[in-house]
């Protein structure tokens, strides 16, 4: 009945790799954490047939089942982390590990056979933990898959180390050895399980970053925006908040004079400008065809006038090359600060009046709403004052 539910449950985990494998974008480590499972599968099931099969074919062939799947599930957590041993490390390993075993099956007892091949499969773990090591920028799901992974190698060394103080350890009829190896198992279907879960959530994550993410652009689409914004106005109060729109000056213009394409080559380079232009933290999206926002926190009626002033110099500087000629991406750019406590629709109204304006002034420039003083800077009310260039538009 043990071995029914052992070799079960490591097929039944295997499968899920397997499944993981055929909706996950086919990541390799996926496979290889699979294949691992079903050598250890075959390993227990070696042992497990010993009382049908000779000790010299079953004990060979399951040890030797142990350091393959030990190989590939340690290939496996390196490649998760855009790692590998190298093909010439793991089939050196493989034969090396193998060769001894099989002299010490030959020539040793069954302590010395138990010790050499545990050994074999720390020095295993201690490769695998040096690529893996955690750093303090990495997932949850990295750190615990991280300690697992750890435990399961110190058990592996408590076990060696034990046979050398009492030898019916490596007895696997010993109370000592069912319990050390259940627990080993225990703690490898644990560290499965946090490897399915990881994957899983990174699936999820990555779906949601494409949902939200416009793919010409880079930046945030609309919708993506709105729900960047919303987690921000959800959690915080009294901090001053502005928001950029940027507007391409007659888009429509240079879809008609030059195509599509060039269109899309400069809505992708105005997504390019605006991150590099914008602070870690700030959001950046793309909410209309031809029409971005930045939102910031703690930036001030100046920091954003003078955020808006550098795209639009970038984009008025900068050329896009299209059919032959040169064509300049330029832009006018509407910002407003207010209070966060007044809401994001005060705030887009007054960016967008401020938009308006430098449109209505001539395109190519910067109008800016400033936080007035007094009373009214602390109520986050603003004013519009233009912030204008000095560059003179060119037409197309």
């Amino acid at each position: 009945m043990q071995s029914l539910i052992v070799t079960g449950g490591l097929a039944i985990l295997a499968g899920s790799f397997v499944l993981a494998w055929f909706t996950g974008g086919r990541q390799r480590y996926l496979m290889l954490f699979a294949i691992a499972l079903l050598t250890v599968d075959a390993a227990f099931i070696g042992m497990f047939l010993r009382p049908y099969v000779p000790d010299n074919i079953a004990l060979p062939f399951s040890n030797m089942a142990f350091i393959a799947a030990q190989l590939t599930f340690g290939e496996s957590l390196l490649q998760r982390r855009g790692k590998t041993f190298g093909r010439t490390f793991i089939i050196g390993m493989f034969v090396l590990l193998s060769a001894v075993y099989v002299v010490l099956y030959l020539t040793s007892t069954i302590e010395i056979r138990t010790a050499g091949i545990n050994i074999g499969l720390i020095v295993i773990f201690v490769v695998t933990l040096r690529h893996i090591w955690i750093r303090r920028d990495d997932t949850i799901h990295d750190k615990l898959i991280f300690w697992t992974f750890l435990t399961l190698g110190l058990m592996h060394t408590i076990r060696t180390a034990g046979v050398f103080f009492n030898q019916d350890i490596a007895n696997p009829q010993s109370v000592f050895w069912g319990f050390l190896q259940l627990y080993i198992l225990l703690l490898a279907m644990i560290l499965t399980l946090e490897l399915l879960a990881s994957h899983f959530v990174e699936r999820l994550e990555t779906a949601n970053t494409l949902r939200d993410r416009d793919h010409l652009t880079g930046v945030l689409n609309r919708a993506g925006f709105e729900r960047a914004v919303g987690a921000i106005y959800a959690g915080r109060t009294r901090v001053m908040v502005s928001l950029v729109l940027i507007d391409i000056d007659e888009f429509k213009a240079i879809n008609d004079a030059l195509g599509h394409p060039v269109g899309d080559a400069v809505l992708r380079r105005v997504g390019a400008v605006l991150i590099d232009q914008s602070r870690v933290g700030d959001i950046v999206g793309r909410i209309g065809g031809d029409e971005f926002a930045i939102l910031a926190i703690d930036l001030g009626a100046e920091g954003a006038g003078a955020l808006g002033e550098r795209i639009r110099r970038r984009l008025d500087e900068d050329a896009a090359a299209g059919q032959g000629r040169q064509l300049s991406a330029r832009c006018s750019v509407g910002a407003a600060t207010i209070n966060i406590e007044r809401g994001y629709e005060t705030l887009y109204a007054a960016a967008d009046a401020a938009l308006y304006e430098a449109k209505r002034l001539g395109r190519n420039r910067v109008v800016s709403g400033a936080a007035d003083s007094g009373r009214d800077a602390e109520q986050g009310v603003g004013r519009v004052v233009p912030f204008v260039s000095e560059r003179r538009r060119t037409d197309i």
